[in-house]
């Protein structure tokens, strides 16, 4: 089921870069090749873009996709690696968990304006970013309950990754 729901997560992402790279390109040809710009296309290019990032940040990328700086990381030993991963994981899930209620407010505050063209209400624009909250938040949450178990060396990065199928180049 998660493999599914990973899937949809996926397909979503692509569908709506793809959507915002074909205006994208439509909106350069008419402004360009015809001298006929749209109103309308800068907006959706925009909201799509906005979209885009949060929804690939929430559900498309891993943790190590993210950019690192583990120099003092590789330094330590492997309880100082433990202590780090579980600082990390309470200081960066603590902050987006805490996020979630004045943003949310703020989202809902946001339902108000509208986008000057296209009309969409601009909550449904930025709808994205609290799911994105969400999904960081409870992601580190589980991060930290992992730190605190048996299979904590694991989520630290001390036993070497095992390519799945997908991964594995033959």
């Amino acid at each position: 089921m998660f493999k599914q729901l990973k899937n949809a997560a996926n397909f979503i992402g692509t569908l709506s870069y793809g959507v915002l790279f074909v205006t994208f390109v439509f909106q350069v040809i008419l402004r360009f090749v015809f001298n006929k710009p749209l109103s309308w296309s800068d907006e959706l290019i925009v909201i799509l873009y906005v979209f885009s990032m949060f929804w690939a940040g929430a559900f498309m990328l891993k943790e190590k996709d993210h950019v690192m700086l583990d120099i003092v990381f590789e330094l330590l030993g492997e309880q100082g690696k433990r202590i780090s991963c579980i600082a990390y994981s309470l200081i960066i899930g603590g902050l987006f968990l805490w996020a979630i209620p004045p943003s949310f407010s703020y989202v809902k505050f946001m339902m108000r304006e509208s986008t000057p063209v296209l009309g969409v209400p601009y909550a449904y624009v930025f709808a994205a970013f609290i799911l994105f909250l969400m999904t960081v938040g409870f992601y580190y949450l589980k991060k930290l309950f992992v730190l605190f178990g048996p299979g904590w060396k694991k989520e630290a990065g001390l036993v070497p990754h095992e390519p799945n199928n997908a991964e594995s180049v033959e």
